[in-house]
């Protein structure tokens, strides 16, 4: 996510400086060189400074990207005083994210919080001057790059909607109703880049889709409402920062410390970890988390991934299940190399790949390929835990009975309902049961009733891409069907 983030807002920054090359834009290379490399070296030097001071976790690359954001939401100058607001406002930005924070976690999202009181201090006002006409497109392809990367294009677009109809309640009462007042909003305005870059932090929007897709309206209703209150009056920065507060109860509120227990090997090269976590923290079956583990020369993937939980919410421990290959990246190398009492790091949970709240009240089909077996083993972990009959046929897909885990785990839930069947591609020649990949007639004659079924997909995406559209020509309900994959990133 950082790679792709930092990539976009260098592809803004970069046809910023065009368009002043070629005198589209009123600032000057010297305004835009000055302002940039000073709102830079500003926040880096004000994030070494209180990483040292202060001992707390810190992401270089996350402090890149504030400064990004704040170059392009601050109108650049060559002017001695702007240059040391623009300084002021770089180190407030940096210094809130060591000090607005619980649990070494930010509270709220550290730019809109630095222009909210840069404003307050008369350090200066966020122009948000990157939205202009010229640049409209950039923002809204680079933005959507972003959103469809880190899943949250739902939540974008149904805040761009209520913004969409906020401004159009708001000039129908004021009598200037027109194709002027959308034309100026959707290509003029802050909202693209509002809602593409800023609204979809990831540590400060909540878990699951709908929560954020609420999130995401409620702010661009909020962001369009003109008000004032003393000193303050309501902006995008604004909007973003009481919404911040407002959803933090629904977040993960700090930022994990994971204390390796075990390691235990569940099959041939797919480990599980036991973590002890610093604070007790609540999740839905099936959700994930980000696993941030700092490792020396990690190669181009970066120091974190997603992975699914594995235990249930009951368990005093968190498990992680992963599957090693060979040669692995730097991340699973470190982690294969991770000691008993040693830590790993977690800062964002999500996920809408979870069971209704009433369980038992229907049926279900679960189809897992390799490793995408582990949300299936927090569903069942918490059956188990609380006591929970399902309803639930498994059709767990491997390539040989080698890569089959937990499957004593499984026999042990057929006493609260659960079936299971094991399919394998490349089965030994003593092998009996279900051989080769799914298709509609195996399907069928293995869960007769599966189109009354609930399906849930876990594995591969080209695995879960391709049953859906099985399950779909089987007759199921493509709403009745639920998605999970892993990018498969070694």
């Amino acid at each position: 996510m950082y790679q792709v983030l930092i990539t976009v807002l260098s592809v803004y920054i970069i046809s910023v400086g065009t368009l002043s090359l070629f005198g589209v834009l009123r600032f000057t290379l010297t305004d835009i060189t000055l302002s940039l490399g000073v709102i830079v070296v500003t926040a880096l030097l004000a994030h070494y400074l209180l990483a040292r001071v202060t001992k707390a976790p810190a992401n270089i690359w996350s402090t890149v990207i504030t400064a990004l954001i704040l170059f392009l939401l601050f109108t650049p100058t060559s002017d001695f005083g702007g240059i040391l607001a623009l300084a002021a406002i770089a180190a407030l930005a940096v210094t809130s994210k060591y000090v607005v924070r619980y649990r070494n976690v930010h509270l709220v999202n550290p730019v809109a919080l630095a222009a909210v009181l840069a404003g307050v201090f008369g350090l200066g006002y966020a122009t948000w001057w990157v939205a202009n006409l010229f640049l409209a497109p950039i923002l809204i392809i680079g933005g959507l790059v972003i959103t469809h990367k880190i899943r949250r294009l739902p939540m974008v677009l149904v805040g761009i909607l209520t913004s969409i109809i906020m401004v159009g309640v708001y000039s129908l009462l004021r009598g200037s109703f027109g194709f002027d007042v959308f034309y100026n909003l959707l290509l003029t305005s802050p909202l693209w880049f509002f809602m593409t870059i800023m609204v979809t932090e990831p540590l400060s929007t909540p878990a699951g889709a709908k929560a954020q897709m609420f999130y995401g309206g409620f702010i661009g209703l909020l962001s369009q409402i003109p008000f004032a209150i003393g000193p303050f009056f309501n902006s995008p920065e604004l909007a973003l920062v009481i919404a911040n507060l407002l959803v933090w109860p629904m977040t993960l509120r700090g930022r994990l410390t994971l204390t390796l227990q075990k390691v235990r090997e569940v099959t041939a090269n797919t480990f599980e970890y036991s973590f002890k976590p610093s604070f007790p923290f609540t999740f839905e079956p099936g959700q994930y988390l980000e696993w941030a583990l700092p490792h020396t020369s990690p190669d181009g993937r970066g120091t974190r991934r997603y992975f699914t939980i594995a235990s249930a919410p009951a368990e005093s421990n968190v498990r992680l299940v992963v599957r090693h290959s060979s040669p692995g990246s730097t991340y699973k190398e470190a982690l294969r190399a991770l000691k008993r009492n040693e830590s790993i790091f977690a800062s964002q949970l999500a996920g809408d790949f979870t069971l209704p709240l009433d369980i038992s009240a229907h049926r279900y089909l679960f189809v897992a390929g390799g490793i995408g077996i582990t949300p299936f083993m927090s569903y069942i972990a918490d059956c188990l835990h609380s006591h929970i009959t399902i309803d639930a046929q498994l059709l767990y897909c491997n390539k040989s009975v080698q890569d089959i885990a937990y499957a004593d785990y499984f026999k042990k839930a057929e006493s609260i309902g659960l079936q299971t069947t094991h399919v394998l591609v490349d089965p030994s020649p003593n092998w009996l049961g279900e051989t080769g990949f799914l298709d509609v007639e195996k399907v069928k004659r293995m869960v007769p009733d599966v189109a009354e079924r609930i399906v849930y997909i876990s594995g591969p995406p080209g695995m879960v891409g391709a049953y859906k559209k099985m399950f779909i020509q089987i007759g199921v309900p493509s709403n009745a069907i639920k998605t999970d994959y892993f990018p498969g990133l070694a």
